[in-house]
């Protein structure tokens, strides 16, 4: 008889850190969302600056047009319907980390000195 209680409130117990984690996921889930997408992107744009010397502000939100963000665990997406704006944080990020600089003909990446 206590053997079967205890089981049953360790069920229970179970029952609730599992409840708790599942909101706690659900909570984060635009931030993390945001955070894959905008690691996704710069990603993307670096490439672009590997394959290509300069960049125009054009040609970065031309590679972020189809971008798309998901997390593994759950069936809800990002979709970009306005590159600029991407562009517009992308290029932000990236100049204020010092991996991208600005010239007159748009912008290109650093190269870091080993």
């Amino acid at each position: 008889m206590l053997s079967t209680l205890f089981y049953i409130l360790l069920f229970a117990i179970a029952t609730v850190i599992i409840y708790i984690w599942g909101i706690k996921k659900e909570q984060s889930r635009e931030k993390e969302l945001l955070d894959n997408l905008y690691k996704k992107s710069e990603k993307i744009v670096i490439r672009s600056f590997k394959q290509n010397k300069t960049l125009s502000r054009k040609d970065i939100e031309n590679e972020l047009a189809n971008v798309k963000s998901s997390l593994f665990y759950s069936k809800h997406k990002l979709v970009i319907k306005n590159p600029s704006h991407l562009a517009k944080i992308i290029i932000g990020n990236l100049l204020n980390s010092g991996t991208i600089i600005k010239t007159t003909n748009g912008y290109t990446l650093k190269y870091k000195s080993k």
